[in-house]
Order: structure tokens, then C-alpha cells, then sequence
């Protein structure tokens, strides 16, 4: 049995929060329901584009107050450990911690997971899709960078692509036509490991490995949120 309890903050992209819920559980079955750990939720819709704030510095406040709401709300209900489902929200951390030292504590940094992951396999660099704000910002280059990995990121002509690849997924409106795109799109760079930077990646590949898994096969793909599942999991006792 899992003791510690879970704190998912969502609301950045609703199926992201709730495909990593899914796995969450599934990775915790056992076929008896009492072993499932605790789970608080919150899910703010209403929260400002964190994307649009790294791009064009808006709404930043707003943003880090909302952020820092949400993991109070769990350190009031005592949660043990919190993630957020987004990772261009990490940027915002360091900002939330000032408001709330003693969520540092708390919070399960994905970017962390995801780097501690690749320097044990010895991957040494990868290529990083992830939403335009992030990599404009560089985010997972400078976070990844203490890890001993380089991180090659798509051209800036590809954000809005990248854009449409995710709203797909925030728009539950998956079709072959975005498929078709996103394989050509992975086509274009000569690295086969990939790191799902944004959390609607793993929404997409996974409807991609349904209906055109070989098609994925040359590739080694990174998501850190599996990695936080990995590392709960770890922590069960």
C-alpha cells in the first residue's frame, strides 16, 4: 500500500491531467482498490497561457500566484508529494518557492526525474519537442544541461506546428491527418531520442502506437511524467 498521499495540479491541458492520472493508476493496480494512494486533484481552467507569459510577459503574476493557490491548497489538505502536469509551468517555480518555501519539499520537479533518467541511461543528447514558450525560453536546455545531455530543439518556423500538435490534444480532436504530420515532423531530425517535453506528447504518441506503432519503432521516446510515475512507485511501502 502506497502511505503517502498525491497531489496532481492540473488544468494546463485537461486530457494531459487526465492521461497521467490513468497511468498513475494502472501503474498501482494490483487488482485490489485499497493499494490505489490518495489522490488530490485540482484542475484550474482559468489559469492565463503560460506559454504567452514566456513569450510576451503576460499575465506572469497572475500565473505564479495561481500556480502557488493550487499547491496550497494541497499543503493545507497535507499532501506529501505534488506534481504539476505541465512541464512549461516549471519555469515558474522558482518564483512559486518564494511565495511558499516549504512547497519545494513537496513539489516532484518532472524536468529533474527526467534528467536523472537520462544521465543513467548515458544519453548525452536529444531532441526536445516541447510548447514554443519553453524552448523559446530554452527551459529544458539550461535544466538539462547539469545532467550531462544537449538538448537539439526544433527550428523556430515549426512553433506553430508544434502549436497545433498540442491544441489537438487540448481539443481532444486526434485525427490521421495530425499523425500523418507529427511522423513527418520527427522525420526532419537526425535523433531517435526524444524527449516529450510538452505533456500532450504522450497523449499523442500513444494514440500514434494504436494505430501506427512501426512507424514510432526507430524511436526512444522520454516522458517525464512517466518518470514520476516510476519514481512513486519506487516509493511505495
Amino acid at each position: 500500500m502506497y502511505s503517502e498521499k498525491i497531489g496532481i495540479i492540473g488544468g494546463f491541458g485537461a486530457y494531459a491531467g487526465l492521461d497521467f492520472y490513468k497511468r498513475l493508476l494502472e501503474c498501482f493496480s494490483t487488482g485490489n482498490e485499497r493499494d490505489y494512494p490518495h489522490v488530490i486533484m485540482d484542475n484550474n481552467f482559468t489559469m492565463p497561457s503560460r506559454t504567452r507569459a514566456l513569450l510576451y510577459d503576460e499575465c506572469v503574476d497572475e500565473i505564479v500566484k495561481d500556480i502557488a493557490d493550487s499547491v496550497r491548497l494541497m499543503l493545507s489538505n497535507e499532501v506529501d508529494k505534488i506534481v504539476l502536469v505541465c512541464g512549461t509551468a516549471h519555469y515558474f517555480l522558482e518564483q512559486v518557492y518564494e511565495l511558499l518555501p516549504e512547497a519545494r519539499e513537496h513539489i516532484v520537479d518532472i524536468i529533474d526525474c527526467l534528467g536523472e533518467r537520462l544521465q543513467k541511461e548515458g544519453i548525452t543528447e536529444c531532441f526536445v519537442i516541447a510548447a514554443e514558450g519553453a524552448l523559446k525560453k530554452e527551459l529544458y536546455k539550461k535544466r538539462l544541461k547539469k545532467y550531462g545531455v544537449k538538448c537539439i530543439v526544433p527550428e523556430e518556423d515549426e512553433y506553430g506546428q508544434i502549436r497545433c500538435f498540442i491544441e489537438a490534444v487540448k481539443r481532444h480532436s486526434l485525427e490521421e491527418d495530425t499523425v500523418a504530420q507529427f511522423l513527418s515532423f520527427l522525420k526532419k531530425y537526425d535523433c531517435h531520442h526524444i524527449v516529450l517535453g510538452c505533456t500532450e506528447f504522450p497523449v499523442l504518441v500513444d494514440y500514434i502506437k494504436n494505430i501506427r506503432k512501426k512507424e514510432l519503432e526507430p524511436y526512444f521516446f522520454y516522458d517525464p511524467l512517466e518518470e514520476v510515475i516510476i519514481n512513486l512507485k519506487r516509493d511505495l511501502r
